[in-house]
């Protein structure tokens, strides 16, 4: 994370900015031109595939992603987001043990340095650390221009490198799973993969226990990629119900899956 690297990141960032932008200036000549339907037509497309690579969490159209586990995979991986939390990661983490299963815990880097010895415990424990942002600026991470994604994505992870210097992320996911035409390019630049899920239950806005797990259940099978979150007020009974249905799925991961294939790219 030297100051070449930002430099090498934000240049390639804002080469895409421009490549990005030439759809609009090919709509500002059509219409200097009369050509209002074609420039109508080029302007609604460029608009429906941004939205789409943007707002679409599994869209690979900014770039690859992880969506499943690599083929052939008899498990099911757990990913959790939102820590840490000082009472819900304690408790979820006695819960994974119970269930001899591991999980990666996505974790926000503000909460993580108020809470350092938990991020230690997750890491102790067996489970994984991964870059969820430094403050989780959901609403607007679609739109924040290359630095200020520099500072989010690079100022996690080097806030949980501070904390287990010897367990750097390897891994990425975006605040409610909101892609940046630019998120690719920062996390890349950071040797960062992005890994988004295949089976989630909306945790993070529903609070229906019943519904929540249900909808997991309908979308799991081996290789699935499992989002839950741990910042809300359902968040251990979510993770009691959720670990012991991969539990009894005979799909609980006693070990981490090896990313190290480029099979679980789409």
């Amino acid at each position: 994370m030297n100051a070449e690297t930002r430099a090498r990141c934000l240049r390639t960032a804002y080469r895409r900015l421009v490549i990005a932008l030439l759809p609009l200036l090919i709509v500002g000549w059509l219409v200097s031109r009369g050509q209002i339907f074609a420039a109508g037509l080029l302007f609604c497309t460029v608009l429906t595939l941004m939205m789409t690579g943007t707002l679409v969490p599994r869209c690979a159209l900014f770039g690859p992603m992880i969506k499943r586990l690599p083929h052939g995979s008899g498990h099911a991986l757990l990913t959790i987001d939102d820590g840490p939390h000082p009472e819900h990661t304690p408790a979820i983490l006695d819960i994974l043990d119970r269930h001899q299963m591991k999980a990666i815990f996505f974790l926000i880097g503000e909460r993580a340095a108020r809470h350092p010895e938990l991020v230690r415990e997750i890491v102790a424990r067996g489970h994984e650390i991964a870059n969820h942002t430094q403050t989780h600026p959901a609403a607007r991470f679609w739109a924040l221009r290359p630095v200020a994604l520099w500072r989010e994505i690079a100022g996690c992870q080097k806030t949980l490198t501070a904390i287990c210097p010897d367990h750097p992320p390897r891994f990425f996911r975006p605040p409610a799973g909101h892609h940046n035409v630019f998120s690719f390019v920062v996390s890349q630049a950071l040797g960062l993969k992005m890994l988004m899920w295949s089976a989630r239950g909306f945790d993070g806005v529903i609070q229906d226990v019943k519904f929540i797990t249900e909808r997991i259940r309908a979308r799991l099978k081996p290789g699935s990629i499992v989002l839950i979150h741990e910042a809300t007020p359902v968040a251990v009974e979510v993770a009691e119900q959720v670990a012991a249905m991969l539990h009894h799925a005979r799909l609980a991961s006693p070990a981490l899956p090896d990313f190290s294939g480029g099979a679980a790219f789409d």
